[in-house]
């Protein structure tokens, strides 16, 4: 019997990753459930000016993602020393391709030049998660249920 293990273990031994490939489908994948309020957890920018913590700054991001795939919401920029405020309207549609959720929507700002890998959180669902240049400015946002 020993003999036959060894003849078979290499067999047994390749076939693992192939088994465990095929066992059922991933729990993870994206649909209409990333739908819903999202606002930022964290928020930085950095430009010329230096690194800023946008939601210490006062600035705000509602996004509303609606299963027909339409966007509501509203961007509030707090005023810095180099920046005034400034107010947008998100609305605008959504869509989901993969992983990455893209914005389409008449507002010049950052959002619509985001590309946001969505990642499941065991908690709270998907977070959303940008990383963008936009106007001499690197933008890291994380986008969580609100």
């Amino acid at each position: 019997m020993r003999q036959s293990w060894r003849k078979l273990r290499p067999t047994i031994l390749a076939a693992i990753p192939i088994a465990l490939m095929a066992c059922g489908s991933s729990t993870t994948a994206p649909s209409n459930s990333v739908a819903g309020s999202y606002a930022p957890l964290v928020w930085v920018t950095v430009g010329g000016s230096g690194q800023t913590s946008e939601l210490q700054v006062g600035s705000t991001l509602t996004l509303n993602l609606h299963s027909n795939g339409l966007v509501s919401g509203s961007l509030h920029l707090g005023a810095t020393g180099s920046r005034p405020a400034s107010d947008a309207d998100m609305s605008g549609s959504w869509t989901l391709t993969g992983s990455t959720i893209t914005i389409s929507q008449s507002a010049d700002t950052f959002v619509r030049n985001t590309s946001f890998e969505i990642s499941p959180d065991p908690v709270r669902g998907w977070d959303l998660a940008g990383d963008v240049n936009y106007a001499n400015t690197h933008i890291q946002i994380i986008l969580i249920p609100a």
